[in-house]
């Protein structure tokens, strides 16, 4: 059997590496699997780019002059804005994928018996192209934008349920202002791919819940699969060791985490605010030290009170696992997920997570077993939650690790993933 996965690119994101990862994973156990990309950012043989229609960079540079465009109205025409543009109060990322970059016949003509697509928002693959495309299709959903109009995730600040509901305009949100730009993009869905045979996958059970309880395809088949982790790059290594060459105090108590940035934005969906809260009600904070994954923003570091560690971009998954192990806790604090990259890689480690119990968090932490799941976007409880994992991180390393071999064995994954390839076909 032969498989195109289609992702906008192959790095630098979850979904990516997740598409990544599995086209690898199907390679090794003989089925031959080929990444479809708009930007290949990796050397692997079985990642190729997608050749851009006529006209798609000229689309890019459009798009990308709207958005300075829009920015320039924002500072210094805000009327403008507020008469005209789409607003929400859902500041999660939203597209529309109303033009495409790549040629669906492209697709059509390549030797694959399944197109398994992955990440395809930014206009990617229209909604009208997924539609045209001949071969069976098998949806890994890394956010819920499939199910819902434009946005990514619902607004669940709000608690909207137009993804459940319907977009209609007696249900819009007041808060949402302008073209009913959400609308718009469920309408399209509707009429092109409601009566399309998808079959979909969740990487945890509240994306299928989610789309099983959603007005577009709640009567299409689901299966759970988790991503596929790679248990050969993080595992558990020697801290001590690790520690001395970052140059990390003895005797401290050491965080990770990987969202300081936005630290004012109660709706920034990595929740650095609530981060930024919690770690200021710690108790004898002294005692900590931080290590961030990515780089830390000049708010963050003028404000934050502990020593810290800033990597910077990392791209080797090698030198993230030794960041993982580093730490005795990883925070993440996101306002929603779907099955975090960063906490199922921290648990392989043998790294006890602290998040809220929000998406698909539950799938990887269990509560005082492996990590904490504090309630939402209650800062007492998160810093509850660090300390809890601190005292108990010798028991709860043990249950990451576990857990990491017990749900998310990569053969079983694969297996799993390969039967409904084989089914779709």
């Amino acid at each position: 059997m032969n498989v195109l996965l289609v992702n906008f690119t192959d790095a630098g994101g979850g979904a990516a590496i997740a598409a990544y990862r599995l086209a690898r994973a199907l390679n090794e156990r003989g089925v031959k699997a080929t990444l479809g990309v708009v930007e290949k950012q990796s050397a692997a043989p079985f990642v190729v780019e997608i050749p851009l229609l006529y006209g798609a960079q000229f689309k890019r540079y459009k798009k990308r002059a709207k958005e300075l465009m829009r920015k320039f109205f924002e500072k210094y025409c805000p009327l403008a804005v507020r008469l005209f543009a789409f607003r929400t109060t859902n500041n999660i990322l939203h597209s529309t994928n109303f033009t495409s970059l790549i040629d669906v016949n492209w697709i059509n003509n390549f030797d694959c018996d399944v197109v398994n697509l992955h990440w395809i928002a930014g206009d990617m693959l229209s909604i009208k192209d997924i539609a045209k495309i001949t071969k069976p299709i098998v949806w890994t959903m890394h956010d819920s934008w499939p199910c819902c109009g434009a946005e990514h995730y619902q607004n669940i600040l709000e608690n909207d349920t137009r993804w459940r509901d319907g977009y209609y305009s007696h249900n819009k949100p007041a808060t949402t202002k302008g073209p009913d730009i959400c609308r718009k993009v469920w309408k399209q869905k509707k009429k092109y791919l409601i009566g399309k045979n998808i079959v979909f996958v969740a990487p945890s059970n509240w994306e299928h819940d989610v789309l099983k309880s959603s007005s577009l395809f709640h009567h299409c088949t689901c299966h759970v699969i988790p991503n596929v982790i790679d248990h050969a790059v993080f595992f558990p290594c020697d801290k001590k060791l690790i520690r001395d060459l970052l140059e990390i105090p003895k005797g401290k108590r050491v965080l990770g985490f990987g969202a300081a940035e936005n630290l004012d934005d109660l709706r920034n969906r990595k929740g650095s605010y609530y981060l930024l809260d919690a770690l200021q009600k710690l108790h004898d904070a002294e005692r900590y030290f931080l290590v961030v994954f990515g780089p830390a923003s000049g708010t963050f570091t003028e404000r934050i009170q502990l020593p810290y560690f800033a990597s910077g971009y990392v791209a080797s998954p090698e030198l993230l696992s030794l960041l993982y192990n580093a730490c005795d806790v990883f925070i993440c604090p996101s306002l929603i997920e779907n099955l975090p990259t960063t906490c199922l890689e921290a648990v392989c480690c043998g790294v006890p997570v602290v998040a809220f119990n929000v998406g698909g968090t539950a799938d990887i932490i269990e509560h005082k077993k492996n990590g904490y799941l504090a309630e939402p976007y209650d800062t007492d409880d998160l810093a509850n939650g660090i300390e809890y994992c601190i005292t108990h991180k010798g028991a709860l390393s043990k249950q990451c690790i576990e857990k990491a071999h017990r749900d998310f064995d990569t053969d079983s994954t694969v297996k799993k993933m390969i039967q409904v390839l084989y089914d779709a076909d």
